[in-house]
């Protein structure tokens, strides 16, 4: 989704040098001996005193919130305390500084896979201060033009997108004057651009200013005839300007929002918007301003550049109806006298529980956990936002289903699962329902039974490559999938020792799978990177292994990168 461009402030808050993880995480831990994560950070061979150290869960850098974060002390040295076993990222929150992207994602900082009262040293941070790109914005007339966002793009010798980190992604925008300046730059070469590309699948959500064509500098429109902006060390880039041409048009799109069986106005409804590809089967971007329909059921949608759409009702929580996407196109004026139509929904009436565990505080946290419905269809459909909530009792109701094959998922926040809780089944009147549940127009369904299990199996392993040397952009990815089920695996990436772990598993038997995984597919600022691909070449290595509860399961996967790829897949 694309929102307005504003300037934001953000404010991070600084903490004693130790400190130990805070009970909200260390709550879902086992209840073995905590360890410990020592390391130091320089810059040019320097001590960096007083600089944040952030620890977060997984493997996901900046996009989760931290769990816990210190600072240096004056030799530069950091120490976090009492950390449960698990997967981690540490990362040195220095925006002006390049820091090593070492994660599976191509994002800044370093993995570490820890084991229950481990202590591990020597997590150390090299940085060096980044390059800066810097220039002006302007009118035809030379004026400057005000918050418009600059998209950079990084290029390898060929040419091609390579994925970059950024810290800040408010730096990405001209000020007053006009100028922009984006820091903290790895050395390489970039393409600077501002302006919006047709085919970039974004939407503007409540903007209602002009737009401007996408411009490279030095002002071309072809990416392909863009002149790289070389950034060598912490050298500056300066006066890298570029003058746009006249803002385009943008334009509305009004309608209303009706009653399919009465044709009745209905008011008071959310409403949002989003990209459509050309078979309008799939809708791309998409987003909402948190306006509401008014009493005659009308809505207004501002800031539209020429492009295919779908408008719909936006829900956050269960309601009793859906809505069919109203398809539109803006060529050259705006769009008007659409319609979003409402229609009575299905209902899906069950019961949750838990296997796996007697234990009455794992029983209890039932209703802190989330479900989502997710209609399998080829047809457009609105995106699906509102969670589902499960009763204490364990009863849930799902409600506005458009007919189709339904799956009912265990999620939480992130659309993640609550660690050790994962769905092994899905009944209908006993009978389990692996692809979905079919429902009717109107239909009721009852008599759904969701069978949750709650594991405390961890596997920690250690990936051992032999007969050559990974290339910096390769990442080991270790998954885990249960035998006979159809849940998804779990999965996590080995740190720099090669150690990895994968907890809050159900007992059973499970085939653990090590994929060399490349992240060099091309990415762009201001975006989230692209799931890593396969490594040419390089089979997956597989191994099953039991595990019970109380006992952590060990395995070894080597890699050898001499062996002959024998086209396993």
């Amino acid at each position: 989704m694309r929102t307005p461009y504003r300037s934001v402030v953000v404010a991070s808050m600084i903490v004693v040098s130790t400190i130990s993880i805070p009970s909200s995480m260390a709550q879902d831990s086992r209840k073995e001996p905590a360890g410990s994560i020592t390391g130091r950070v320089t810059v040019g061979g320097k001590p960096a005193a007083r600089v944040t150290v952030m620890l977060t869960p997984g493997d996901r850098g900046l996009q989760q919130t931290p769990a816990t974060r210190v600072t240096t002390d004056e030799d530069g040295r950091f120490k976090l305390n009492a950390v449960p076993a698990g997967s981690y990222t540490i990362l040195p929150y220095t925006p002006a500084l390049v820091v090593p992207a070492e994660t599976s994602f191509a994002q800044p900082g370093k993995s570490v896979s820890l084991g229950d009262g481990e202590e591990v040293d020597d997590i150390d941070f090299s940085l060096v201060k980044g390059g800066v790109i810097t220039g002006r914005v302007t009118d035809p007339e030379g004026r400057p033009i005000v918050e418009q966002h600059i998209t950079l793009i990084r290029i390898d010798e060929r040419g091609q997108r390579v994925p970059t980190p950024y810290f800040s992604p408010f730096m990405f925008s001209t000020d007053d004057r006009g100028i922009y300046r984006i820091y903290g730059l790895s050395p390489g070469r970039y393409r600077v651009a501002v302006g919006d590309s047709p085919e970039s699948g974004m939407v503007r959500i409540g903007f209602a200013g002009g737009t401007y064509a996408r411009t490279f500098y030095p002002d071309v429109s072809d990416e392909s005839k863009a002149t790289p902006v070389e950034v060598t060390g912490s050298g500056e880039a300066s006066g890298i300007d570029i003058k746009l041409g006249r803002a385009a048009k943008s334009y509305v799109a009004t309608g209303r929002i009706l009653d399919a069986d009465t044709g009745k106005p209905l008011g008071n409804l959310q409403y949002g918007h989003g990209a459509v590809n050309r078979d309008q089967k799939m809708m791309g971007s998409f987003g909402w301003s948190g306006n509401r329909t008014n009493n005659n059921g009308e809505f207004r949608i501002e800031g539209l550049s020429p492009g295919r759409y779908a408008a719909f009702v936006i829900a956050t929580e269960q309601v009793d109806f859906y809505s069919e996407p109203a398809v539109f196109e803006i060529s050259d004026s705006d769009a008007s006298a659409l319609e979003i139509k409402v229609r009575r929904g299905a209902s899906i009436a069950g019961v949750a529980v838990i296997e796996g565990t007697d234990d009455a505080d794992v029983l209890a946290r039932i209703s802190k956990l989330e479900l989502r419905a997710f209609a399998q269809s080829e047809d457009l459909a609105a995106p699906v936002m509102a969670p589902i909530r499960i009763n204490p009792d364990g009863s849930f109701q799902v409600t506005g289903l458009r007919p189709s094959k339904v799956r009912i998922l265990l999620t939480g926040i992130g659309y993640q699962p609550a660690k050790g809780f994962s769905l092994i089944r899905v009944e209908r009147e006993g009978v389990a329902q692996p692809g979905g549940i079919d429902v009717h127009a109107g239909e009721t369904v009852s008599g759904v039974r969701l069978v949750i299990g709650y594991g405390t199996c961890v596997i920690r392993g250690q990936v051992k490559v032999q007969g050559g040397e990974l290339t910096p952009e390769t990442r080991l990815r270790i998954t885990a999938r249960k035998i006979e089920s159809d849940g998804p695996p779990a999965g996590t990436v080995a740190d720099a020792r090669g150690r990895f772990s994968l907890e809050g598993l159900l007992p059973g038997e499970y085939e653990v799978t090590l994929s060399p995984m490349s992240v060099t597919p091309s990415s762009s600022a201001g975006g989230a990177p692209p799931p890593p691909g396969r490594v040419s070449n390089r089979k997956p290595v597989k191994q099953n292994v039991i595990v019970v509860n109380g006992v952590d399961a060990e395995v070894t996967l080597v890699l050898d990168l001499a062996a002959k790829d024998n086209g396993q897949n």
